[in-house]
């Protein structure tokens, strides 16, 4: 994309079960690039737009980072979801 072309970048943080881009996910949480935005917390059932990592893919994101997979971990004894992916999909702005 040439860099006079207005553009923005979403993010968007994938925690998913494995390291492995088919793996089910367990957490989401997407950041959208306009002033003011605000992560929000809700406690009702997530309605997540992708249930693995390759279906965002699919849809147009860019992994941009792969989860730190050093050795393997049961997340319930740290402080940690999953294995976390950063996406994110560059959209030119109108």
């Amino acid at each position: 994309m040439p860099s006079n072309v207005p553009h923005r970048q979403r993010l968007l943080y994938l925690h998913a079960t494995t390291p492995n881009v088919f793996s089910k996910i367990l957490a989401y949480n997407l950041i959208e690039p306009v002033t003011g935005f605000r992560t929000e917390i809700k406690a009702e059932t997530p309605d997540w737009p992708y249930d693995t990592v390759h279906d965002a893919v699919v849809d147009g994101w860019q992994v941009i980072q792969f989860p730190h997979s050093q050795a393997p971990f049961d997340d319930k004894d740290l402080d940690v979801i999953g294995y976390e992916f950063i996406l994110q999909k560059i959209e030119i702005i109108q």
